[in-house]
């Protein structure tokens, strides 16, 4: 969650009834550790760690720090972390949830012992598959027996009770929870969220190398239009410069992952406003729904 999803927002979704979830990206060990301590601070609650997949190395030593420190659940991105982590994780007692993006990764993430599969869609912020939130979940579920949880394109009480009735025991959230006071997400990304409609994120591998879906800046789309007509390969080369120069300047308009619920999310509200908010209207959707079964 690009720095939006640190102690106080774990512990704040812990609080609220969810599964909080510390981000390992761009930290060290110890930054990973002073995170777990504050959270338990925070919270008597469980709360996972997610596991970045950037290397078997970052991979091992993070797995390590859950297991030496005791955290309860871990979730891993791309397919990640594989065998021999996932029966290291497991023989600790830690639950292990990868992050997948296609019913072959779901398939062999549970055959290497996940206690729990997240069937991610295109939809989602971040790096994505090519497979979209509805038919994914679906067919994950029909081809897994392990829980499936659904993710990508979830913000509201319709996107829970239609992810459970595509098979899923629940949701998981993302770019919603950035627009809360708890987010450490600065005050211009929030903004962007609640300024964005349905049109303004899209996926591009300018940011690290594989599909990412993300913001739009005005730099951005200029480059991938240009790409997509087949521009010049100097022409690119010029446009990719000038988003790379904008995105580090000072007050620089800066793509951030998101996904494209974004044009859904119009104010600031607190976690826990916003689960019982999902929890209140589901119980009246699934209400409805079945008055209209019935009648």
């Amino acid at each position: 969650m690009q720095g939006a999803g640190g102690p106080r927002l774990v512990a704040a979704v812990a609080e609220a009834g969810g599964l909080g979830v510390l981000p390992t990206f761009g930290g060290t060990e110890a930054a990973l550790r002073a995170d777990i301590a504050h959270t338990r601070e925070l919270t008597g609650r469980p709360f996972g760690v997610n596991i970045t997949p950037i290397g078997r190395a970052f991979t091992e030593s993070r797995a390590a720090v859950c297991i030496e420190l005791g955290v309860p659940i871990v979730t891993t991105g791309r397919g990640d972390p594989g065998l021999k982590v996932v029966e290291r994780l497991r023989n600790a007692g830690v639950r292990v949830l990868p992050v997948v993006p296609s019913v072959k990764h779901a398939r062999r993430v549970e055959a290497e012992g996940a206690d729990a599969i997240i069937a991610s869609g295109s939809e989602a912020g971040g790096h994505v598959g090519t497979v979209a939130t509805l038919p994914l979940v679906a067919q994950v579920a029909d081809a897994v027996r392990v829980p499936v949880v659904a993710a990508g394109g979830i913000g509201d009480a319709r996107g829970f009770v239609a992810a459970l009735a595509l098979g899923a025991c629940g949701i998981q959230l993302g770019t919603r929870l950035i627009a809360t006071p708890e987010s450490e997400a600065p005050a211009h990304t929030k903004r962007s969220i609640l300024e964005a409609d349905e049109t303004g994120t899209l996926v591009t591998s300018l940011l690290t190398g594989k599909p990412v879906r993300t913001l739009v800046t005005a730099a951005l789309r200029e480059y991938e239009s240009a790409r997509l007509a087949g521009a010049p390969e100097e022409r690119q080369a010029e446009l990719r410069e000038r988003f790379r120069r904008e995105s580090q300047a000072p007050g620089g308009e800066r793509a951030f992952a998101a996904g494209q619920i974004i044009g859904m999310i119009r104010e600031v509200q607190p976690v826990a406003e916003i689960f019982t908010q999902i929890i209140t209207d589901a119980t009246a959707l699934l209400g409805r729904l079945s008055a209209a079964a019935a009648a």
